[in-house]
């Protein structure tokens, strides 16, 4: 018989075991209160477990308000369901790896939920006690403001890599570009100091016009880099208004006549409306390139044609001339940026001058094409859409 003394021990012993379990019982409890929290409330994303069919066992989150379904409908069924048939053969690949005893991680799931949106799924095996896998669990979480916050990065490093390779290739460029109107200036200076007499006066002409020539070389590389730089860094505003036509390009024409080598000529027609709208400043900027670059290329006693035109749809803007012409290969790369065609090397320019004039052109809705041939001269053509509102 067991004594009083035992009785009490056992009774404290059951006591205390019902207390464990009861605790225990209390804190499996809480445990799979807060885990059905978490399974249903899972922010963009959800939280499943499945079994081996892939079905889900449970499944919760956010993710299921997006696609207008309630989760708890799909119970027992398959979860490659939820997924267009593009994505189930890899998602069951990958699932099926992870009955295998393997993890998945940062899996990629674009366009394949809801639209617009990129997800990526986590996947891990639930082991049993006897070392089985016969559920998984699975996470998937939205990352589309990681990856857009990712992509505007990326993009703003690359942004930050072209200005510096800009600024780079600038100092390369004008390290030699400069070279040749510095030393003109320094030396036309120079000899200036030597003609003191009134018979001089010819020659002191002549080293002030190479001076004044050297400086505008200075200003305008100059003033195409700092266009350039404006243009990438996104800083030019396009302020349009109306323009007659016909005036702005013979006030350019006659601006641009003191650089006109011997006996060439400029000429110009017009047909069509005279009012066209752009803006000034960037309209002003291309005619003046296009017509530099025809006197530059072209030879004396040559003649350079302007036209314009403006109709209903279009304004459009051509120059051409008689000049050296562009090989076939260097016309794949005439836009591009500090890019001299082999047969000017001789001839001074930064090579920003085209790229420059093309990506004005597309501010204002235009397009610059160009027909060239090797010895024989090259037109360049600048066509502006007219955009709705414009009268």
């Amino acid at each position: 018989m067991i004594n009083q003394g035992s009785q009490s021990l056992l009774k404290q012993a059951d006591a205390a075991v019902t207390h464990s379990i009861m605790n225990g019982r209390k804190e499996m409890e809480d445990i799979q209160r807060l885990f059905w929290q978490l399974l249903k409330n899972y922010p963009d994303g959800s939280i499943s477990v499945i079994d081996q069919d892939f079905n889900f066992i449970d499944t919760g989150g956010e993710i299921y308000k997006q696609l207008k379904t309630d989760p708890a409908e799909w119970i027992g069924k398959n979860m490659l369901a939820i997924f267009p048939p593009a994505f189930q053969t890899r998602i069951r690949t990958k699932l099926s790896d992870v009955f295998n005893g393997h993890t998945v991680s940062d899996f990629t799931l674009q366009e394949c939920c809801v639209p617009d949106h990129i997800y990526a799924m986590d996947a891990f095996p639930l082991v049993e006690e006897d070392n089985t896998i016969k559920k998984a669990g699975i996470i998937i979480r939205n990352i589309s403001r990681l990856k857009k916050a990712e992509e505007s990065l990326i993009k703003a490093l690359e942004k930050e890599r072209e200005l510096g390779e800009l600024k780079s290739r600038f100092v390369s460029m004008a390290s030699h570009e400069f070279r040749t109107p510095l030393s003109t200036i320094l030396s036309s200076s120079y000899l200036l100091t030597k003609y003191t007499t009134t018979e001089d006066q010819p020659k002191r002409e002549r080293h002030l016009e190479r001076i004044i020539s050297s400086v505008n070389m200075l200003t305008d590389i100059l003033n195409d880099f700092l266009s350039i730089g404006r243009i990438e860094e996104g800083k030019i505003s396009v302020k349009t208004e109306r323009i007659k036509i016909k005036e702005f390009i013979d006030i350019i024409i006659n601006e641009i006549k003191p650089l006109l080598k011997k006996n060439q000529l400029v000429t110009y027609s017009h047909s069509g409306g005279n009012e066209i709208i752009l803006d000034r400043g960037l309209l002003k900027h291309i005619v003046l390139n296009l017509l530099s670059n025809a006197i530059k290329f072209s030879n004396e006693n040559s003649v350079i044609e302007v036209n314009t035109a403006a109709d209903q749809t279009n304004h459009r803007l051509s120059v051409k001339d008689q000049g050296i012409g562009i090989s076939t290969e260097d016309q794949k790369h005439l836009s591009e940026r500090f890019f001299r065609g082999a047969n000017v090397s001789h001839i001074q320019g930064t090579g920003l001058g085209l790229h420059i004039v093309s990506r004005y052109a597309e501010l204002m809705n235009g397009k610059l094409k160009f027909e060239s041939e090797l010895g024989k001269g090259t037109e360049f053509t600048v066509t502006f859409t007219r955009t709705a509102g414009q009268n």
